[in-house]
């Protein structure tokens, strides 16, 4: 998962979540290790972080996958259009925690396919799906904005 979209998960999305009394998951590429410090370098509950070793919940999303999908380089250029300098240097010291305190081999999923998977966002009310957003390339989350109203709605 991307720090970047999963700290404005944390800090916007999850207390609207649980606000309205209902339950945000991270999923993420990699072992159940991986996501428990994952959610400790992200300041969260490790209960609401789960790996996808193997990527069997992708491959049964439909989450795109493979080396076409890393290449993005207008996800560089939102990423530096929406951030300013100290919210930069907050996510590469993120990163750098990360590598400093587990480093990226334990982090990291076993299988290095692995890596070329994209993510998704979906949102369910009881049995409904509320919202599917599947992200194509490197950076294509979904919007934040796009989520509270999916909640909201």
């Amino acid at each position: 998962m991307c720090w970047e979209h999963a700290a404005a998960l944390r800090d916007e999305v999850l207390p609207a979540v649980e606000k309205k009394g209902g339950k945000l998951f991270f999923v993420g590429v990699g072992t159940a290790e991986a996501a428990s410090e994952f959610a400790e370098n992200l300041g969260i509950s490790s209960s609401l972080c789960f790996g996808d070793e193997n990527g069997v919940a992708g491959d049964v999303l439909g989450l795109e996958k493979g080396f076409k999908t890393m290449w993005n380089p207008p996800a560089v250029d939102n990423m530096m259009s929406r951030n300013d300098e100290e919210s930069l240097k907050a996510l590469g010291e993120a990163y750098k925690n990360a590598a400093d305190k587990i480093g990226f081999q334990r982090l990291a999923p076993k299988k290095i396919e692995d890596t070329l998977r994209q993510g998704g966002t979906f949102a369910f009310k009881g049995d409904k799906t509320i919202l599917e957003h599947y992200d194509t390339k490197v950076g294509d989350n979904c919007e934040v904005v796009d989520i509270l109203a999916a909640l909201n709605a």
